[in-house]
């Protein structure tokens, strides 16, 4: 280093400069739990609606439990507010999603059979008895889903006033939620919020295809754990159930703790040492450390949602379930060619030109391909009717002009699409 004098250099250890990199024992996190910052990110708070009722009685207890070192960030609890009847809605309609899913199926389990009968010459009366035990068997899952739903959220409204997690986390953050910034604070926020955006700079540029100034939220967010951690000069542990690479230093696809330029940042702004932890981990280690039980399969629940979570937020909005039954819906409906256009596009580093869709499609050079994004479109549109992906979803397909108004150059599809649509399997070669 530039100015570095020798007996400098000798002051230094292995984890001088890389603390980032150092494992967090027991210990760490016991001490920044019992002395430090324990901040929950608006994700935690909102995934307490998606969460059982046991595991959401857990983790509310974890964070009751932390007392005076439970802390907010002010924006954290303004996407909390912004998104909680949404993130209701959407959880109180998984059973019936998945109800509607199951009748799905059972019809074209229904069609496979009839299929499979024609073909083989079943006899009508064996082709009946055993489309009325398949039905039988459908019928029999739905109930059970239709039930299970009905029992978790008949107590859960829109209604603050009846609602049992705000009259939990209530009493929990009382006190403990940070105040806005100032506006001429905020405004700087945001400029840098935006900034590290556009330059890939940590935490937030993964969420650079919100709209307008949504991208800098999770800098705010940042920003006032900086304050925070300042004034308090302490440790802080954040939670958080967003597993993006703006905020988790990754090696070979696994997070192995806060990315080294924010654990650096807390250190220079006046804090201490940063950590981070998923709710499922924060709940394991909150447990021993706050000596309290947890009850069979809550930790186990949260970690299925984060999951989830993470498989939406890394392929902004859609599943491989999701992406395999647009695929299935496509075909169904004749255009094949399109998806055959899709998959060879993500191969291609996410665009397809045209010279290549007509030899992929065999269109005859006098074809139009006005409209070619249509199907895609409207039956993307279906599934976000259906709730099988959030309305915030990223478009799967779109005309590329690469010469201003006139015929599309070419087709391209989100670039965080494409390593899903790559793990889908090939049809054609099965």
């Amino acid at each position: 280093m530039a100015g570095e004098t020798t007996a400098d250099a000798k002051s230094r250890g292995l984890f001088d400069d890389f603390g980032a990199f150092r494992t967090p024992t027991v210990e760490d996190f016991t001490s920044v739990l019992t002395h430090g910052l324990v901040v929950p990110d608006a994700n935690v708070l909102l995934n307490l609606y998606r969460y059982t009722e046991q595991a959401r009685g857990d983790l509310l207890r974890a964070l009751g439990g932390l007392e005076n070192r439970l802390w907010v960030p002010h924006q954290a609890l303004v996407e909390f507010w912004r998104n909680r009847e949404g993130t209701l809605s959407d959880a109180r309609s998984s059973g019936t999603q998945a109800a509607a899913e199951m009748a799905s199926h059972a019809e074209q389990a229904v069609r496979t059979l009839r299929t499979w009968a024609n073909r083989v010459a079943l006899p009508e009366d064996e082709t009946d008895g055993l489309r009325t035990r398949l039905n039988e068997v459908f019928h029999g899952v739905q109930e059970m889903i239709v039930k299970v739903g009905e029992g978790e959220w008949q107590n859960i409204t829109q209604d603050t006033s009846t609602d049992p997690v705000i009259a939990k986390l209530e009493p929990a953050l009382a006190g403990r939620v940070g105040a806005p910034l100032s506006q001429e604070d905020y405004d700087k926020a945001i400029v840098e919020g935006m900034r590290r955006v556009d330059k890939s700079l940590p935490p937030g540029y993964m969420d650079r295809t919100k709209d307008g100034v949504g991208a800098a939220a999770d800098y705010l967010v940042w920003e006032q754990i900086l304050r925070e951690a300042a004034q308090r000069q302490c440790d802080v542990l954040f939670v958080t159930a967003d597993g993006k690479e703006d905020w988790w230093r990754k090696e070979q696809g696994f997070n192995r703790g806060p990315r080294p330029e924010l654990t650096e940042e807390l250190r220079t702004r006046g804090g201490g040492r940063l950590f981070m932890l998923t709710p499922n981990r924060f709940l394991e280690v909150a447990a021993s450390a706050l000596e309290f039980s947890l009850q069979e399969g809550s930790v186990e629940d949260i970690e299925r949602i984060e999951r989830i979570g993470t498989d939406e937020a890394t392929h902004g909005g859609w599943t491989t379930g999701a992406l395999q039954e647009l695929f299935d819906r496509l075909t169904y409906e004749g255009y094949g060619d399109r998806v055959a256009v899709i998959k060879y596009a993500a191969e291609m580093d996410s665009v397809a030109d045209s010279a290549s869709i007509y030899d992929i499609c065999k269109y005859p050079a006098d074809r139009s391909l006005r409209g070619f994004t249509k199907p895609v479109t409207r039956l993307a549109g279906q599934l976000r009717d259906l709730k099988k992906v959030p309305e915030s979803a990223v478009y799967v397909m779109k005309a590329k002009y690469d010469a201003g108004p006139g015929p599309a150059s070419g087709f391209s599809v989100h670039p965080l699409l494409v390593p899903l649509i790559n793990s889908l399997p090939d049809e054609d070669k099965q």
